[in-house]
């Protein structure tokens, strides 16, 4: 099996030209010196979204969910909170720095990576930008890519209620 971080070591030993990775590892080549052609959110507003597409998705069942609404609401609004305090505060970084081990320029590469990738919209305009976004994939790469659905699949999204 290949090690995680097999990209990003290959192309720092001058085997790969370019590589196609999550966030958190082109950022790490991004802070010692490596370019970024382009990132997650220029490329989903070529393919039609008009804002940060969502990278992060969490899974539960929703009979569950709806048999513990608190727990979702509760789980829900920590995540946003998380997000926003990451968002703003410089301090809470360093905090993570040796979690996340990273410092110095690479840290703040990955701080400012991260609130770039926070989406600002609502959950509705992250839905709408994930179906376009779907069916461009259901398009181009088909049932080999996708499987037979051709739109996102009702319920991607969680509806609070």
């Amino acid at each position: 099996m290949a090690h995680r971080r097999c990209l990003p070591k290959k192309a720092q030993q001058d085997e790969l030209d370019a590589v196609l990775n999550f966030w958190n590892f082109c950022a790490r080549l991004e802070a010692n010196g490596f370019h970024r052609l382009i990132g997650t959110n220029d490329a989903a507003k070529a393919l039609g979204a008009s804002g940060t597409a969502s990278a992060i998705g969490y899974i539960f069942h929703e009979k569950w969910a709806k048999a513990h609404p608190q727990v979702i609401a509760g789980f829900i609004g920590a995540s946003r909170e998380a997000k926003a305090l990451l968002a703003r505060s410089d301090e809470d970084w360093q905090r993570l720095s040796p979690v996340i081990k990273a410092e110095g320029r690479e840290l703040d590469v990955l701080r400012d990576r991260y609130r770039e990738g926070i989406p600002k919209g609502t959950a509705e305009e992250e839905e709408a930008d994930a179906a376009k976004l779907y069916a461009v994939l259901a398009e181009l790469g088909g049932p080999r890519l996708v499987g037979p659905a051709t739109t996102l699949a009702p319920g991607t999204f969680w509806k609070e209620e």
